[in-house]
């Protein structure tokens, strides 16, 4: 929903995400909940995107910039950082240091974008050890498919999460990042196959399932999207994206009736989602006294 609201991909939000620049409000099941900080922490990332970065440049940089400030923990801690062409640079002071490391003179005559002269204060907490790349690393392969994803090079983004997991060894999180990206490049029958694996390895994540039933919605088998879907609710029930889903399967397989409960359910959890105006749209059109 974050990505749609900021209209960017919504692996430009999970890379941000795993690298530790948006720290949600609560995880449950595995999904991350963002509130309305991290919501406007993205949509600076999101204007950066428009200016020529990359979600992976942000990912660098911004790292970068944290690991220079010299905080070890920065939970909590405010870092005004401004755009300067491609290159993102923190002021510390009279001081302003670019990721390289850098070092800028505040002289009159240096040219800054206009959102340059109000930096922007943004939060981070430093990312976790294995998302730090190291030469040979599972994080260096997954950064080098993460690279290739960004650039549209589909092909080998898949080549490598099938390195990190022919090197490292089944690993949910990885299986669940090679399923997005067969289903990228039109692969339904291998997307679905690896986001069983990933629902195999690891139960409780359950965006591998809920992402199954799509695919499996996608390949016309609706009976078994349903139970993909309904096997989602059981482990968490106001999952509101998969009541979104499972509703719009339903109605495609004609069970109106039952699709009804879960476009009600939907808009009841997510009024706001950019997807409620469909919700209702379903719900205007099949009142529910049609059925009683």
């Amino acid at each position: 929903m974050m990505a749609e609201m900021l209209k960017v991909s919504v692996r430009a939000i999970r890379l941000w995400h795993r690298a530790g620049l948006l720290q949600p409000a609560q995880v449950v099941m595995k999904v991350p909940y963002f509130d309305y900080a991290e919501l406007t922490t993205a949509k600076t990332f999101s204007q950066w995107l428009t200016k020529g970065l990359t979600a992976q440049s942000i990912v660098r940089q911004v790292t970068s910039l944290c690991e220079l400030s010299g905080t070890t923990s920065l939970s909590g801690a405010g870092l005004p950082i401004t755009l300067q062409g491609k290159r993102l640079v923190l002021s510390v002071g009279a001081v302003r240091l670019e990721a390289t490391g850098q070092l800028q003179l505040g002289f009159d005559s240096v040219e800054e974008d206009e959102e340059a002269a109000e930096p922007v204060t943004l939060k981070f907490v430093s990312p976790s050890a294995d998302s730090i790349p190291s030469f040979g690393s599972l994080a260096e392969m997954l950064e080098n498919a993460s690279v290739a994803e960004e650039n549209d090079d589909l092909d080998s983004a898949i080549q490598w999460f099938r390195t990190a997991l022919a090197a490292f060894g089944p690993n949910a999180d990885v299986s669940f990042q090679l399923a997005e990206v067969l289903y990228r490049s039109a692969d339904l029958s291998g997307a679905r196959e690896r986001y069983y694996c990933a629902i195999e390895q690891d139960p409780e994540l359950i965006e591998a399932r809920a992402n199954l039933g799509c695919v499996l919605a996608e390949c016309g088998q609706f009976e078994l999207a349903v139970a993909a879907f309904e096997g989602a609710l059981q482990q968490y029930p106001d999952f509101a994206d998969v009541h979104f889903h499972l509703a719009r399967t339903l109605d495609d397989a004609g069970r109106l009736k039952e699709a009804l409960v879960h476009w009600q359910r939907f808009v009841e959890l997510a009024p706001a989602s950019p997807w409620a105006d469909e919700a209702l749209t379903r719900l205007n059109q099949q009142p529910m006294f049609e059925f009683e």
